[in-house]
Formats: C-alpha cells, sequence, structure tokens
C-alpha cells in the first residue's frame, strides 16, 4: 500500500558548512564525542547510518583501502535493534574506497573496536553498556551539536549521506556511479532523489557549452536576421 505520509526534504550541508563542521569534528577528542567518526564516514562515504553502525574492523581493508557494505543495523518489528545480514536493498551491498580525509580515522577507530572489551564482533561502534548503537541517539548528538556549535536545526545523519551525493553530483560524476555509491536499487532513485542537483549542475554544464560555442566562433550566420523576424512576429 501507497504510505499516506508526506516525503521529507532532507537537505544537504552547503560546502562551506561542510567544512566548518569537519574542521571542528577533527579538532575534538574521540573519546569525548564518540560519535565523532561515524559523521565523517557518513558526510565522506555516504552510508546509512544504520551502515556505518553495522561496520566491523572485518569489514575493512586497510592495504586496497576498501570498506565492505554488506549489512546494516535495523530494527525488527518490536522496535529491538538487531545487526541485519544484509543491506536495505539488494545494492545496498557494494565495496567503497576510503576517501584519503578519512584514512587516519578509519585505523583510530579499529584500534578503538580492538582494544574494546566485551566487543567480539569487533564493532567499530559498540557502546559500553549494550550491544549496538541506538540509531536515534546518534541522530540526537549530531543534531545538538550542530544547534549549538553552527545554529544549523534542519539537518540530520541522513542528511550527511545527502551531502556526500550532493558533492559527487556537483563534482561532475556520472549518474550511475553516483547510484552505485549510494547504493540506490535503480538509476531512477538517485535521479529523483537528487532532482534539484542535477538540475542547477546541468544549468552550469549548458552555459559552458553556451560559451565554448562563443569561444570557437560557432554562431549562426542568420542569427540577426531570424532576431529581427521573430520581433517582426511579435509585433
Amino acid at each position: 500500500p501507497r504510505s499516506s505520509k508526506e516525503d521529507t526534504i532532507v537537505r544537504a550541508l552547503t560546502v562551506e558548512e561542510q567544512q566548518k563542521f569537519t574542521d571542528w569534528l577533527i579538532n575534538k577528542p574521540v573519546n569525548k564525542y564518540k560519535y565523532r567518526n561515524v559523521f565523517l564516514i557518513q558526510m565522506y562515504m555516504g552510508l546509512r547510518v544504520g551502515e556505518a553502525l553495522a561496520l566491523s574492523t572485518h569489514d575493512i581493508d586497510l592495504k586496497n583501502r576498501k570498506i565492505n557494505i554488506h549489512r546494516t543495523l535495523t530494527t525488527d518489528e518490536r522496535g529491538n535493534f538487531i545487526m541485519g545480514n544484509t543491506t536495505k536493498t539488494y545494492a545496498g551491498k557494494r565495496i567503497l574506497p576510503i576517501p584519503d580525509i578519512l584514512y587516519p580515522y578509519i585505523i583510530e577507530q579499529m584500534q578503538i573496536a580492538n582494544l574494546q572489551e566485551n566487543n567480539e564482533e569487533k564493532l567499530l561502534f559498540k557502546p559500553k553498556n549494550s550491544k549496538y548503537v541506538r540509531r536515534p541517539n546518534v541522530n540526537t548528538e549530531l543534531q545538538r551539536i550542530l544547534k549549538k556549535e553552527f545554529g544549523i536545526t534542519d539537518i540530520s545523519t541522513h542528511s550527511l549521506r545527502h551531502t556526500f551525493g550532493t558533492r559527487c553530483i556537483e563534482s561532475g560524476m556520472a549518474p550511475v556511479v553516483v547510484q552505485r555509491l549510494m547504493g540506490h536499487k535503480d538509476i531512477g532513485v538517485t535521479l529523483n532523489t537528487y532532482t534539484s542537483v542535477f538540475d542547477k549542475f546541468r544549468e552550469k554544464e549548458i552555459d559552458k557549452v553556451n560559451q565554448y560555442y562563443i569561444n570557437e566562433n560557432l554562431n549562426l550566420k542568420s542569427s540577426k536576421n531570424m532576431l529581427e523576424s521573430s520581433e517582426e512576429l511579435e509585433r
């Protein structure tokens, strides 16, 4: 059945907001801000928060700088947090390259996981007094930080994932590549999710073509006559 709930508009951080938040995060100790690296992973790799919280040291290939995304932290019908044996969609299973900016923070989180007691699964993010991190807690902490430090009140953990997707499009990445990085089940999801970003990018690309025409003197010879004719028709 079709849901009666209205679609929630999720906005991405602007480049300026992302830079300020990143600078703030990397200057904070991880022992005091335990979700710092969750935020960085989401913002620079586009993971869903459940995918990030499901990561273990076994999913990290430091030699080849890859992360294997193959499961997610989810809830059962009673609302209990459980470790799913797959991702949200079949396309969610993917192997992603670790960006250079994230590499030291991934290593840091692996070291924390390896030293943590009662962490047989070697989860990168494991609470001391419970089996799994509660996703709402991560979202609440993010919103608390953004409101207090930057006066931002309309960003969630999903916005961090959306920020990554937006930066990919703005950089000129092909939609099909964005789809695979984000783990969307088909290209339509990607195009619909980032319609406004694609439209803005398209306008910039068209400006490049127009400028190319001008630079190469590819002007229609009869353009002046056509313009005069159109003005006469308008009159």
